[in-house]
């Protein structure tokens, strides 16, 4: 589940970006957050896995008609393809209408969650 970050989930958010490299210094932590919290067009998103405390961050960058993913980070005990699965899955549920893009890292993932959806699809029509 997506959650719009805010600033009472500061230190969480913190922590996830802290795993990506060129966060690791706190003044660009700060700077990025501030990015975010600045432009319209751009949105921090912290993700919990069913129930359970925050498990990771999206960062997204929007324009008229897609949603870019611009990264996702994610604690090292959920980083696996399954979970960034379920996280396009929350994306594509909370903007229906927008085409969802990524950064060069995921590029290769939203087109192996574009086919196995496509595949799920067929096989349910399949068995009508």
């Amino acid at each position: 589940m997506l959650n719009k970050y805010s600033d009472e989930n500061k230190k969480i958010a913190m922590g996830f970006l802290s795993y990506i490299s060129d966060l690791k210094d706190m003044s660009n932590l700060d700077q990025e957050l501030k990015l975010y919290k600045e432009d319209e067009n751009r949105q921090l998103y912290l993700w919990k896995s069913n129930i359970e405390d925050y498990s990771g961050i999206v960062a997204l960058s929007f324009s008229e008609h897609t949603v870019f993913i611009e990264y996702i980070s994610l604690s090292p005990s959920y980083r696996s393809q399954s979970n960034i699965f379920k996280i396009f899955d929350d994306i594509q549920q909370r903007f229906p209408e927008q085409t969802i893009l990524g950064n060069f890292n995921l590029g290769k993932l939203l087109k192996d969650w574009r086919d196995s959806k496509a595949d799920q699809e067929s096989e349910l029509s399949e068995k009508e």
